[in-house]
């Protein structure tokens, strides 16, 4: 397969219309047959890195985002008991985000199943951003890419992003009513 930018280190797709595999259900009942997966079973589950991004330099003119720090524990929560490292980090710049991302694909996942990074922050299409500004998306998953991150080859690699996006009606805590978020 070509190593082009969106094939390194994907599962060939040619490989599964020859073997004419369909996504859906393993269960007995759909007559689907998945021999593709993960192997999942190495010492460790995986690394999970959650960005909670709350407060926003005053210049971005970017809100506070009210109830994130109840969506980040509730995702330490469930990663841990799903025998996840959970690495919380709060309120990051943009580049401490790119650093963070660097720094963690450069570690060795050699013994670790896969890769979980949540980013909860505001975005856009294609952006997410950090405390002083925008972040590319695809800048931060292309350090994972197995051309750059050599021992998280054939393991997934899963990118969580929850935003506000600006402009848009947002949940507030439950039972408060939704508004929109401006600039």
């Amino acid at each position: 397969m070509a190593n082009t930018e969106n094939s390194v280190d994907a599962k060939s797709i040619k490989t599964l219309e020859t073997k004419n595999l369909l996504h859906g259900s393993k269960s007995m009942d759909s007559g689907i047959s998945l021999d593709i997966s993960y192997k999942m079973d190495y010492p460790q589950m995986g690394l999970c890195i959650i960005i909670n991004n709350k407060n926003f330099d005053k210049n971005t003119g970017m809100a506070c985002r009210s109830g994130t720090d109840v969506d980040a524990a509730n995702l330490r929560e469930t990663f841990t008991n799903l025998k996840y490292e959970v690495r919380n980090k709060n309120d990051l710049t943009r580049e401490e985000i790119l650093e963070l991302m660097h720094s963690v694909s450069k570690e060795d996942h050699s013994k670790r199943s896969s890769f979980i990074c949540v980013l909860l922050s505001h975005g856009e299409e294609g952006i997410i951003f950090g405390t002083n500004g925008p972040v590319d998306l695809k800048k931060l998953t292309s350090f994972f890419r197995g051309d750059y991150c050599r021992s998280l080859i054939g393991k997934p690699k899963l990118f969580i992003i929850q935003v506000t996006i600006l402009g848009e009606i947002r949940r507030m805590d439950p039972g408060l009513s939704s508004h929109f978020v401006q600039r």
